[in-house]
């Protein structure tokens, strides 16, 4: 239980680690005295983030670069093959690794929904998956999952996205019974709007309204809240006030949650058929 309490020598795997939240976790968790398996799909980010934290005074033997793309299965059996031979077990799981899609839904070609789920769910899962047999033999595993208020609420302009973390969140609940008789703990962080690079690294970007303005919540408050929940065993986390409002208003009053959104999405097109009373082939 020790490793709980101070982090040190906990051995942890963090997945989109090169940026972002998936950073901001990694360094805290090395700053804490926990050996980290580092991962991402970019061996010059990664190489960048490790070598920040050497020059923090990191041990080197505590940060494990490993570059993979996780949706190649090759890619991931040597991801754990690394870990088992550099770790021997997990203590934490961290799946972080993900990607957004914002627009409209019908001006999307079906790839992008595919892609989305392919990395946000599908690679997720098998990671997942790989990782059980080392957090079955670490001292009181956890396996964090990054899901998102989008997981709780669906938002228009975010289709792909929110479907694909709805999808996280089935995934975890029905998870973390399961893994109960594994001693594996699952736990599911909503952070909210982020002050990360995601929204420049989607798959693609046609909304009409920017919500760059929204990312507020800084990365390395997050993962202190992330660490903390899983210290507590927290079953779920929803960070930032605007994030727990949308989630705590939508549970007991989705028509008006409807309501407002619909509102705001219309004034973006105000040429719709719904203002201006045109009808298709109405002449």
């Amino acid at each position: 239980m020790a490793w709980r309490r101070d982090w040190k020598d906990a051995r942890a795997l963090v997945t989109g680690a090169s940026s972002g939240l998936g950073r901001a976790i990694a360094e805290a968790l090395v700053r804490r005295g926990a050996r980290v398996v580092l991962t991402g799909r970019s061996e010059a980010r990664l190489g960048e983030v490790a070598a920040a934290l050497l020059r923090d005074g990191a041990d080197p033997g505590r940060v494990i670069v490993v570059p993979a793309d996780l949706t190649v299965p090759a890619d991931r059996d040597r991801l754990f093959k690394i870990a088992r031979e550099r770790l021997g077990a997990l203590e934490l799981l961290v799946n972080n690794a993900g990607v957004g899609a914002t627009g409209q839904f019908d001006t999307h070609a079906p790839w992008v929904l595919r892609r989305v789920f392919e990395i946000n769910f599908f690679a997720m899962a098998e990671v997942s998956r790989a990782a059980l047999p080392l957090l079955r033999e670490g001292i009181d595993p956890v396996m964090l999952a990054m899901g998102s208020i989008n997981a709780r609420r669906g938002i228009p302009g975010r289709v792909e996205y929110c479907a694909s973390k709805f999808a996280v969140s089935g995934f975890v609940e029905a998870l973390r019974i399961e893994w109960r008789r594994f001693g594996v703990h699952v736990l599911q962080v909503n952070p909210g709007f982020s002050a990360t690079p995601f929204g420049e690294n989607a798959l693609v970007d046609t909304a009409r309204v920017s919500v760059a303005s929204w990312r507020t919540a800084r990365p390395e408050a997050v993962a202190a809240a992330a660490l903390r929940a899983v210290e507590k065993k927290k079953r779920e986390i929803t960070l930032t006030a605007r994030g727990r409002s949308l989630v705590l208003v939508n549970r007991f009053l989705p028509g008006l949650v409807d309501w407002g959104l619909s509102r705001w999405l219309l004034r973006q097109y105000p040429d719709s058929p719904v203002l201006t009373g045109r009808r298709p082939n109405s002449g």
